[in-house]
């Protein structure tokens, strides 16, 4: 896998992000010994050397944004430009004053290195490169919209209006209908630099059986085994899988991510009796995810929403069953216009959402419905197709 230099706020540390990123709860791991992979090919910026990208990402949160970067990272990288990832935020658990602070280190990163291209993954870090990339000519500003407007902090909501109707983003990024959609109410300036970019990413390969990945973790193989991958948040709708558990009898859940919610999340399922079927990993690497995937019964997908789901969409692609939040955007991304083995669900009707768990059947043996729609979630989200549309922005725009 290529290595990309990250930068976390102020502090410039280099960071080796190795297959350890997981799509839906993938994060970066200090490393020594770090090197920059040269790519063979070289497309030119201004100055004659290789164009150069500066990815922006508010912080090392273990989640679907940072895999996304890291596979765009890769793709570019691979058709000749250089590419450089900061995290703005020292963490996840950062301050006031910490966060001020790497927005001001990103601040001076852009107006001191003057990249080509700034790619912007999350709404404080669109409105930063929309406004001091266009300052310092930066002449491709990207931004994405992970959050639907209305998750947005209003004020950052607000700014990020401003910027994209006054035209400071080259191109705004929509990785669904569903999230493209949200925004049809905003000013026609701001929609009009609006693409739509569906997210693609490689199929996730288990590498081991389940007679030898569940050993590994300390996880008994005594009954419907549920896996759920994300980071450990609100959005993201845990919470609700425990309390569903308790009507699942015999049924084990494995919670791999990590965030804020984890503390909270063990003393719920204390709280309710259990504890001893929850089983909390912590972000794992990518290659553990396979494997993962190719251990469980069913894969449990209740977030509050999406903008895409990258976690679904993975095990989907992995031939698990899933039981998902009724959101229009899973609904959208899980079709592939037949009869897809999904079952989509209200997380908040805990009975319900018991009922949907428990009807799941042990994956016992191959399933011809299962293999067919994974094969066609494959082909609909390839990350040959998603990077080869990025390429086009930044290295054939040169």
């Amino acid at each position: 896998m290529q290595q990309t230099k990250f930068q976390f706020g102020a502090s410039r540390k280099n960071l080796l992000t190795d297959a350890r990123l997981a799509t839906a709860g993938a994060t970066a791991h200090p490393e020594e010994d770090i090197r920059r992979l040269e790519p063979r090919s070289a497309q030119h910026g201004r100055s004659g050397s290789r164009i150069s990208v500066l990815q922006l990402v508010h912080s090392n949160e273990g989640g679907g944004v940072e895999a996304l970067a890291q596979m765009i990272s890769d793709g570019l990288q691979s058709g000749g430009a250089r590419v450089e990832t900061r995290f703005i935020y020292p963490g996840i658990s950062a301050t006031t004053a910490q966060k001020l602070r790497g927005i001001a280190g990103a601040i001076m990163t852009i107006a001191r290195t003057r990249p080509d291209t700034l790619i912007a993954y999350q709404s404080t870090a669109s409105v930063i490169v929309g406004l001091i990339g266009a300052l310092v000519g930066c002449k491709r500003r990207i931004v994405h919209q992970t959050a639907m407007p209305e998750e947005i902090h209003p004020a950052v909501r607000l700014l990020d209006a401003a910027m994209g109707s006054a035209g400071l983003y080259s191109v705004n990024i929509a990785n669904s209908a569903a999230t493209e959609h949200a925004f049809r109410h905003y000013p026609q300036r701001y929609r009009r630099n609006l693409r739509r970019i569906d997210h693609g990413l490689d199929a996730p390969k288990a590498r081991h059986p389940r007679a030898e990945v569940l050993p590994r973790h300390a996880i008994p193989d005594d009954g419907l085994l549920l896996l759920n991958a994300g980071r450990l948040c609100d959005q993201k709708g845990q919470h609700q899988i425990v309390r569903a558990l308790t009507h699942v009898t015999g049924a084990r859940l494995i919670l791999a991510g990590g965030g804020p919610n984890e503390n909270d999340l063990r003393e719920q399922a204390r709280s309710l009796g259990v504890a001893d079927r929850i089983h909390f990993l912590g972000i794992v690497s990518r290659e553990t995810l396979g494997d993962l995937l190719g251990a469980v019964d069913v894969f449990v997908f209740p977030s509050k929403w999406e903008t895409f789901g990258l976690a679904a969409v993975e095990a989907a692609m992995a031939g698990v069953a899933i039981v998902a939040a009724d959101l229009p955007v899973l609904r959208e991304v899980l079709s592939v216009g037949g009869s897809e083995p999904v079952s989509f669900i209200d997380p908040d009707d805990t009975l319900a959402f018991a009922a949907a768990i428990g009807a799941q059947r042990p994956r016992t043996q191959t399933n011809a419905d299962l293999d067919k729609f994974a094969q066609a979630i494959r082909a609909k989200y390839s990350r040959g197709r998603m990077l080869a549309a990025y390429n086009e922005l930044v290295v054939a725009a040169k």
